[in-house]
């Protein structure tokens, strides 16, 4: 069965493809990471940017 699955020089494509798979699964899990923290700061940016507005209306108030 190996035979039809290797080339000339004996490698084989299933350990090429297995490799393949697990690299862009971590790549993926990666990227994913990368763009839930990127959310995670723009959200507590928007609280800051939402806290000092607020502060600042309060201050005018008095």
């Amino acid at each position: 069965m190996f035979k039809y699955i290797q080339n000339e020089k004996g490698s084989s494509f299933l350990l090429g493809i297995l490799l393949l798979f697990v690299s862009l699964t971590f790549f993926s899990y990666y990227i994913q990471s990368y763009q839930s923290q990127i959310n995670i700061y723009n959200q507590l940016e928007f609280v800051n940017v939402r806290a000092t507005i607020n502060l600042l209306a309060e201050i005018n108030r008095n």
